[in-house]
């Protein structure tokens, strides 16, 4: 099984607007050679511009989106053939031959059948183990880790998300890794885990992408699993739906203050163009949906910085719970920095 940067369910994926994000920037005739991501969550975006020969800085605060740009977006050398032959291995283990482990005892009967937590647990140490024992290098062991979260996602007894798990019994699904589909760029990337509003006050751009969360929905609370996994520091877990301690990883823009903290943000952007992706969630029925940041407070902030442009297309979001908008529209911002 190939899997491909895009290949996840997660909430705010731009895969369907890349062209409309592209499209904008032609008719704007912006011409660039590095391109900042900094809330990339998939990476998509920032792949696609990699993909065309930009220079790219890419940045989540989630570690394990981390981990899957180190993977796919690093320039690092790595053995294919090696990749793929400890998968295949992999793909070979007996759930009956596998003793119960941290992930198993946490993860089953709930998100997994017991015998495929029982594999996926095994795996996940082993990587761990080949990479300190010097067997794999740093790219191999990101390639091997985020093959691995990709994979456990696409059976996950959920809606798309680890907020919760459904009210069944998960089913026995074999489970097997797939292999990440990796490419060369003519670009260069730069890649970075840590908090957006500090990043942008180190980096100089042509082009800064932002897509910010805008709503009380926190990102850690709907991948904790894959920050557990990705991380393997085997910690505790507590309530129903078996997350550990994130404080560290919790957004400001979930919370009241988001509005300060994005105008800190753009003020600190240094780029000749800023592009801020905006949706109209402040319309949805579930409260913790509804947008943080208005649409005039959007264009108030933006307008201290430049000229704005602003391009709109229908867009149906990935929902993972009681939002329904049967007009939501996904908007593009496009300031031009000191106009």
């Amino acid at each position: 099984m190939e899997l491909n940067i895009e290949n996840r369910r997660y909430i705010g994926n731009k895969r369907k607007l890349l062209n409309f994000i592209d499209d904008a920037i032609k008719q704007e005739d912006i011409e660039f050679n590095t391109f900042g991501d900094v809330f990339s969550g998939t990476g998509v975006v920032a792949e696609y511009f990699l993909d065309k020969g930009k220079d790219i800085y890419v940045n989540d605060i989630l570690y394990s989106n981390y981990v899957v740009y180190k993977a796919i977006l690093s320039n690092e050398k790595y053995d294919e053939e090696k990749v793929k032959y400890i998968i295949n291995e992999y793909n070979k283990l007996k759930p009956a031959n596998i003793k119960e482990n941290y992930f198993s005892d946490n993860f089953s009967g709930n998100y997994y059948h017991y015998d495929d937590a029982k594999k996926i647990g095994f795996i996940r140490e082993d990587i761990e183990n080949k990479y300190n024992n010097k067997e794999i290098n740093e790219r191999e062991h990101y390639i091997l880790i985020s093959s691995l979260l990709y994979s456990i996602d696409k059976i996950a007894n959920t809606v798309g998300h680890y907020e919760s798990f459904l009210n069944k019994e998960p089913e026995y699904k074999n489970f097997e890794m797939g292999f990440m589909n990796l490419k060369k760029y003519n670009g260069k990337s730069y890649i970075f885990n840590e908090d957006a509003n500090n990043l942008v006050k180190r980096i100089d751009v042509d082009v800064m992408y932002i897509d910010p969360p805008y709503n009380a929905r926190q990102y850690a609370n709907f991948y904790h699993l894959l920050e557990n996994v990705a991380h393997w520091e085997k910690p505790p877990v507590f309530n129903k739906a078996k997350k550990m301690k994130r404080d560290s990883i919790m957004s400001e823009y979930c919370k009241s203050n988001a509005k300060a903290v994005f105008e800190d943000l753009i003020e600190n952007i240094k780029a000749k163009y800023i592009i801020v992706s905006y949706n109209n969630t402040y319309e949805a029925k579930s409260t913790s949906s509804i947008n943080s940041i208005s649409y005039e407070d959007m264009i108030n902030i933006l307008n201290k910085r430049g000229k704005v442009s602003i391009y709109e297309t229908d867009y149906k979001f990935f929902n993972s719970g009681k939002t329904n908008l049967d007009k939501h529209k996904e908007r593009l911002f496009i300031c031009k920095v000191g106009e």
